[in-house]
């Protein structure tokens, strides 16, 4: 199963762990983590999260991050035309911010089955505007790291 991580999720750990919300959503992560380690996923890197992970203000954080992507990523997207295309009808069909797009897009152009984001606001737009969408974003589907985490071990629990 291909998934794509948002760049807020490789930041999560890095951040204020005083809040519930985002304990938890470390703690899902950290577990995701365990799961690509065992191969459970195919991970993508792509052109704009090696944008994003670059300009961020901690070099620290940035080189972390870098590491943690170079053992957990197995493939990279590449910019293509088709991406841009993507990510413009998606920011005109749903009014979505023109990174949280390429990063969307980036996930859809690599067939990716999930796009795991801490970005509760962004899934709600794009589940908004899905039907305007689902020409472009066809089955991906976008969710939090904690509901990932609930319905990979739903679906153990059932089989």
């Amino acid at each position: 199963m291909n998934i794509y991580l948002d760049m807020n999720v490789y930041y999560r750990p890095f951040d204020d762990q005083s809040q519930p919300k985002i304990e938890l959503e470390s703690k899902a992560i950290e577990i995701i983590f365990k799961l690509i380690e065992r191969w459970q996923y195919k991970v993508l890197w792509s052109y704009m999260l090696e944008f994003e992970n670059n300009n961020t203000a901690s070099k620290d954080k940035s080189e972390d991050i870098k590491a943690v992507a170079e053992i957990v990523c197995s493939e990279t997207v590449l910019w293509h035309e088709a991406i841009d295309r993507m990510a413009k009808e998606i920011v005109e069909k749903s009014n979505t911010g023109s990174k949280d797009a390429l990063h969307l897009a980036c996930a859809i152009y690599g067939k990716c089955e999930y796009f795991i984001t801490c970005d509760n606001p962004f899934i709600r737009t794009i589940k908004h505007n899905e039907q305007a969408l689902r020409h472009i974003i066809g089955s991906i589907k976008l969710i939090n790291p904690v509901d990932f985490i609930g319905k990979e071990f739903e679906s153990d629990v059932n089989e």
